[in-house]
């Protein structure tokens, strides 16, 4: 017996040895070959995905924990390159729970109530790919599509329960509060040029909060999804109810310190989206008190949003988003314009490929494979950034037409759906109240920026989707 488990630690300490010298001597070659940085990063990685194999569970954790803090490494070019650790975790994770297990034909069943959509987007990637002007562009985009799709098949297959559940909230909520202490401190301590952004309406510059992310707009949507559960939980939670309250308080001028429209509207699409299925699926109330909920909600909501628009400065900021004089709808007009233009009726159904805004918008940012392998991070980043157009359908229109547009709508239209009606089951009203108001908000910011190849609001939408699906299939098991 003894000997046996001898011989067996030996084998697994030689079968250590032996993948640990591989992984040495492939990054001295990466080293020796393309440059020092290079090496460094390959065996960093490849530690990293060591670690991710063996605690799979905890490296979501760490995922969902310091996603939002990776835009920070971004200050150069050299630490940049930390940010793909994101891109390891996820592809391991898939690897263990997807691809390893089908492969053995171990896999067990789990329904994926968004399998066709998600077919049907994978393949019209390709054929966007195939169609795109500049293919090393074209494949970034892909990646910013792709990979978090493969996160959605990793979570959606690897273990769940209620603990494993309330542990991903505890550490979703701890990570916010780090996040929001960081906001805090940008506020009041960090150097003006970390805070302050200009105001083409005014002509000066405003103070806008962001805390560790690229932009106020980006943080604000990570705010909805933190009011979202907070809220859902203030209302379904009993043991939870007052210190979730005090936290969706709490939020509130971070949301407004964004002073970004696209977040105001969508946390107020969100809020609302949540009020009325909320009283609408909550407990057997007759229909006539129904009615009077609702138009009682409507009316004091539609009074606040009157004197909120009236009297305060959010009125007017609100306003510029309907005025083509305000410089940034400008902007988005000149985007729109300059597309459209070049756009033919069979370009319109079918795109014109994935990265091609780049040339559409003539922004001319050189990319080539030697840049990638080169761990050049600056200039992949301005290479993305130059197919930002600031409203995601306008996006997804030009790259992948009307095609694509109705692919995506079919995800939200599936999302919404699911979310719904697992919002009038009591034990799963939690998840889908919450998951119901932040795709609303979802749908509504994609008006004002490239919400879905923004990190990481592309990554929360895949994790959130996951967890619905999982849900989806466990009250299917409790209603058989």
């Amino acid at each position: 017996m003894n000997f046996a488990f001898v011989q067996a630690t030996s084998y697994q300490l030689k079968a250590i040895f032996a993948w640990s010298l591989l992984a040495v001597l492939t990054c001295a070659v990466i080293a020796l070959t393309v440059n020092l940085q290079a090496g460094f990063f390959a065996l960093l990685f490849a530690l990293v995905a060591w670690w991710a194999w063996e605690h799979d569970e905890l490296s979501l954790l760490y995922l969902v924990a310091l996603a939002p803090l990776l835009p920070m490494f971004k200050i150069t070019q050299t630490l940049g390159n930390f940010t793909l650790i994101k891109d390891v975790i996820i592809v391991v994770l898939f690897l263990k729970a997807v691809a390893v297990p089908l492969w053995q034909q171990t896999l067990p069943y789990r329904r994926n109530v968004f399998a066709w959509p998600i077919i049907a987007l994978l393949v019209y990637m390709a054929v966007a790919l195939a169609m795109a002007d500049s293919p090393t562009l074209g494949i970034l985009r892909a990646r910013e599509i792709g990979l978090y799709m493969l996160l959605y098949m990793a979570v959606l297959y690897m273990p769940y329960s209620p603990a494993i559940y309330t542990r991903r909230i505890k550490w979703f909520l701890s990570s916010a509060t780090v996040l929001l202490l960081a906001g805090v401190y940008q506020w009041f301590f960090a150097p003006d040029g970390a805070v302050l952004r200009f105001d083409p309406v005014r002509s000066i510059w405003i103070p806008r909060i962001s805390s560790t992310f690229a932009h106020p707009s980006v943080f604000g949507e990570y705010l909805i999804l933190l009011s979202a559960l907070l809220g859902t939980i203030s209302i379904t939670v009993k043991k939870w109810r007052l210190k979730a309250f005090l936290g969706l308080i709490a939020i509130l001028p971070f949301i407004y310190l964004t002073y970004s429209r696209g977040v105001w509207l969508g946390y107020a699409s969100a809020a609302l989206a949540m009020c009325l299925a909320a009283i609408m699926v909550k407990a057997k109330l007759k229909t006539g008190v129904l009615r009077m909920w609702m138009v009682g909600f409507v009316s004091v909501v539609l009074l606040v949003l009157f004197l909120v628009m009236r009297f305060t400065p959010v009125g007017g900021f609100v306003q510029t988003a309907f005025d083509p004089s305000y410089a940034s709808n400008q902007i988005r007009l000149d985007f729109l314009a300059r597309l459209i233009a070049s756009t033919s009726n069979t370009q319109a159904i079918f795109g014109h490929g994935l990265g091609d805004i780049d040339q559409k918008l003539f922004s001319g940012v050189p990319l080539d494979v030697n840049t990638i392998a080169e761990g050049d991070s600056r200039g992949i980043q301005l290479a993305k950034d130059s197919t930002l157009v600031d409203n995601q359908y306008l996006k997804t229109f030009i790259e992948m037409g009307l095609v694509g547009l109705f692919v995506y709508f079919w995800l939200y239209l599936k999302g919404l759906t699911l979310s719904w009606n697992l919002g009038k089951k009591d034990r799963t009203r939690l998840m889908g109240l919450a998951v119901f108001g932040f795709l609303v908000s979802f749908i509504v910011q994609a008006l004002f920026v490239d919400i879905w190849d923004v990190f990481p609001t592309n990554l929360a939408f895949w994790i959130v989707a996951a967890h619905l699906s999982q849900a989806a299939l466990d009250n299917t098991r409790m209603n058989a």
